[in-house]
């Protein structure tokens, strides 16, 4: 079965974020052609994978610039917690190749503690930057995005 708009649609209306979804689904040209819903687990990690590195670089940049120790350690915080972040997408990009759809949602949710943790890294002044604090609730959505298609995959085989 292909990927109809209206799966997508379905799928996304069950995400944090809807309209993120929408876009990284439809932005994507396997959701037009060949994505079913393995295909669209592998569309949305592919995407979040991007994303996720994306932040780290961005972290990375930061901290380079950073002055102040405080900023420092907050972005060490962030580094480390995408650098999980990162490894757990890649883990679950292997889970679904291997059809552990059980350890392809625990590591999607695993993925998603990594944004937020670096963002409650940042409770008190100084304040997030507001480019990373953007990033971060991208990844966060982008990894709801597997865990609805991973629920999904999931009640279909029982």
């Amino acid at each position: 079965m292909k990927a109809t708009n209206a799966l997508i649609s379905d799928i996304c209306s069950q995400t944090q974020n809807p309209s993120l979804c929408l876009q990284a689904l439809n932005s994507d040209p396997r959701s037009a052609t060949t994505a079913d819903l393995k295909g669209l687990a592998r569309i949305s990690i592919d995407i979040t994978q991007t994303n996720a590195k994306q932040t780290s670089d961005l972290i990375a940049s930061l901290s380079k610039g950073a002055t102040s120790p405080i900023l420092k350690g907050r972005y060490d915080t962030c580094a480390e917690n995408y650098d999980d972040a990162v490894a757990d997408l890649d883990d679950a990009s292997k889970a679904l190749d291997s059809g552990d759809i059980g350890t392809l949602r625990i590591k999607a949710s695993a993925a998603s503690d990594g944004p937020e943790t670096c963002e409650d890294s940042f409770e008190g002044p100084p304040a997030e930057p507001s480019q990373l604090q953007q990033a971060n609730k991208k990844v966060e959505g982008l990894c709801s995005i597997i865990l609805v298609i991973g629920s999904r995959l999931q009640s279909r085989s029982k």
